[in-house]
């Protein structure tokens, strides 16, 4: 059995998570980033985790989006 629809309030929620998460993805990248380029090795760590939420966030987000009618 498919899922149902989404709303436009439930769509227009998701915008909205998707944009503010999409805002401290990049601010945690330019941290990490500029954290390695200090010489933290934590800014390693803090590049993986930013990049590798947002990207897995953004693949679950276009399936479920591919899966509804």
């Amino acid at each position: 059995m498919g899922r149902l629809g989404w709303t436009m309030e439930q769509r227009a929620g998701v915008r909205q998570y998707f944009r503010i998460t999409t805002f401290f993805a990049i601010l945690g990248i330019v941290l990490g980033v500029v954290l390695i380029s200090v010489g933290n090795t934590g800014g390693w760590l803090l590049l993986a985790i930013s990049t590798v939420g947002w990207i897995g966030m953004y693949v679950t987000l276009k399936n479920i989006k591919k899966a509804q009618p």
